[in-house]
């Protein structure tokens, strides 16, 4: 089995490199570009990655769920994959729609305008609150699951029981759409949610792993599949901006691995970023940016001078630092979180 998924893990990534060779050209022509605001030059990049890291996915689930129906017999959910799989698509489609909406369109202003005569007008990108209208969509297929007891387990406290109602129909919705939005919160230099979210969905799928949870930990192991060869692309120096469509599925895979398996105490520890950048956000009516100004050295300071409405404004406030060095330093924060994580849960 384990076998199996190690197979299905490789493919994901395969896809994903691969996908990345063919899409990235598509989308230039489509005319999916954005400004890397944080470079010399201010160079032009393809945008919207979550396209390709879905892409692996979806292949490497496919391979699972052949190698599950003709090869081995596992202990692994498939109607918990595939719903999965379809939360997933849902929320990174709402994504898209927001980078084709807010990006550049090959097309006159005036016939945008004849186009768009008798639709409400979304130019600009979508605007916050459908976005998160519409990613509740995304969490449809998770509440059909039947989970069982409604219950969250800690290690070494207990199990706390809930309402079944309260649980499917409002702590599970919740959950899902804070997580799938305020990984977009934290985004701005690159490969910044994508190592952080990766260090994340790791160590979801080592705990549970342990705990014999072979459903959460297939589901880590294609999605760690996909955003490993989605590293080539998306870290610094970026090949590709990630778009909503990446930090939606990140947001959205972080969700489904917390709610379908048994790591939701330890997930709880690894989203504490996102929570106090959604404060710090919240601090400037969500009006405030994440990215940094470049100055003569190659460093970034904050757009914000002085004041703290992101966490990386801490690092960008001194100047003193490049993009890979905040990143990196993001990242080694989620590397100890998610290992007081796992020494407390294991």
């Amino acid at each position: 089995m384990l076998l199996e998924i190690l197979i299905a893990g490789v493919i994901a990534f395969l896809g994903t490199f691969l996908s990345g060779l063919y899409f990235i050209p598509i989308l230039i022509k489509m005319g999916m570009i954005e400004t890397d605001i944080n470079k010399r030059g201010k160079p032009i990049l393809p945008a919207s990655g979550g396209l390709i890291v879905l892409f692996g996915l979806i292949l490497g689930e496919i391979a699972l769920i052949f190698s599950l129906d003709y090869l081995v017999t596992a202990n692994i959910n498939i109607t918990f994959l595939l719903l999965s799989l379809i939360s997933i698509m849902i929320v990174t489609f709402i994504g898209f729609m927001d980078d084709m909406a807010g990006g550049k369109i090959r097309t006159s202003k005036v016939k945008i305008k004849t186009l768009l005569k008798g639709y409400s007008e979304v130019g600009g990108g979508l605007k916050q609150r459908e976005k998160m209208l519409l990613t509740l969509v995304g969490v449809l297929p998770l509440i059909a699951i039947n989970f069982g007891p409604a219950a969250l387990f800690i290690p070494h406290v207990g199990t706390i029981y809930f309402n079944q109602i309260l649980f499917t129909f409002i702590i599970i919705p919740i959950a899902f759409l804070f997580s799938a939005n305020v990984f977009n919160m934290l985004e701005g230099l690159n490969g910044l949610s994508l190592q952080m979210g990766l260090v994340a969905i790791v160590a979801m799928g080592i705990l549970s792993f342990h705990y014999a949870d072979f459903t959460e930990f297939s589901i880590s192991a294609l999605i760690s599949g996909a955003l490993l060869a989605y590293l080539y692309y998306g870290s610094y120096p970026a090949k590709i901006l990630p778009g909503d469509s990446f930090t939606y599925f990140m947001g959205s895979s972080f969700a489904v691995l917390a709610i379908v398996g048994s790591t939701k105490a330890l997930a709880i520890i690894l989203i504490l970023p996102w929570l106090a950048e959604f404060v710090l956000k919240a601090r400037a009516r969500f009006h405030a940016h994440s990215w940094g100004v470049l100055q003569k050295d190659g460093t970034l300071s904050s757009p914000h001078k002085d004041k703290i409405y992101s966490l990386t404004h801490i690092f960008l406030r001194s100047g003193k630092f490049k993009e890979w060095q905040i990143v990196s330093i993001f990242t080694l924060i989620e590397v100890a979180l998610a290992a007081v994580g796992l020494a407390v849960f294991w």
